[in-house]
């Protein structure tokens, strides 16, 4: 009995003296304490995405509860649903607790047509916007890739915001046609926080689906067949009208 005590006190021992082995990404939360998801799906229905349990739309009129809070984040000072608008932990929001990131989306009507000068004429449009908002924006890795589970194609862009003196944000932006519209999808965190966070982001993509393939660019033919057709069914009424009125003769 006195030998095995020995032994297990030597395993304890050398067990206790064993270095730690650091994790391949120290930056990425453990799997055990990444927080559960749900499904968010937007009012017009066109796309879902998995994000933290409990996030919810922030509507209009909490909105403008929230651009009264000092430290408020730009994206969660207005809200047009079905338009421009955020999700997230609302309840936090509101008790003045901006810690941690969110999901700020725009919608809009028709696809963009990305050309090869892409993030130069991105690039351009923040700043267009910025001296409108007197936000700094500034862009970076601006490139092409592919999201969730069918490998929509998208745009991606790194954007970094900060007005005046506020503490400032970055921003994973996605650019999604879908369906003859264009979504704009921004995993958005404080500025100091972004690295943390990028893996959790990336689980979200992982998840994201549109209920509409995007059209892509029309071919001459496919531009040319809609004002054929068009013009095809206003000669056939301008016809029939004719031989009405003809025959009242």
């Amino acid at each position: 009995m006195h030998r095995r005590g020995l032994a297990a006190a030597l395993a304890t021992l050398i067990a206790l003296a064993a270095p730690a082995q650091s994790p391949q990404n120290p930056t990425a939360p453990a799997a055990d304490a990444r927080p559960e998801l749900r499904q968010f799906t937007n009012l017009n229905r066109s796309f879902h995405i998995d994000v933290p349990a409990g996030w919810r739309q922030l509507a209009p009129n909490e909105a403008l509860r929230l651009a009264e809070l000092p430290g408020c984040p730009e994206d969660l000072r207005v809200a047009q649903p079905r338009m421009f608008y955020a999700v997230g932990p609302v309840d936090r929001w509101l008790a003045s607790d901006f810690a941690g990131p969110w999901l700020y989306v725009v919608e809009q009507g028709n696809e963009w047509y990305v050309e090869d000068d892409f993030a130069e004429k991105l690039a351009a449009r923040w700043r267009e916007r910025g001296e409108v908002t007197g936000v700094r924006y500034d862009l970076a890795d601006v490139r092409a890739g592919k999201v969730g589970p069918a490998g929509h194609a998208v745009r991606f862009a790194v954007r970094t915001s900060q007005k005046a003196s506020e503490r400032a944000t970055r921003s994973l932006d996605v650019y999604a046609p879908a369906g003859g519209q264009q979504f704009t999808l921004s995993l958005t965190c404080w500025a100091d926080d972004y690295e943390r966070q990028v893996p959790e982001f990336e689980r979200w993509l992982q998840t994201l689906a549109f209920a509409r393939t995007s059209r892509g660019e029309q071919s001459l033919g496919e531009r040319m067949w809609t004002p054929i057709v068009v013009g095809g069914l206003v000669a056939l009424v301008l016809l029939v009208l004719y031989k009405h009125t003809r025959g009242k003769r």
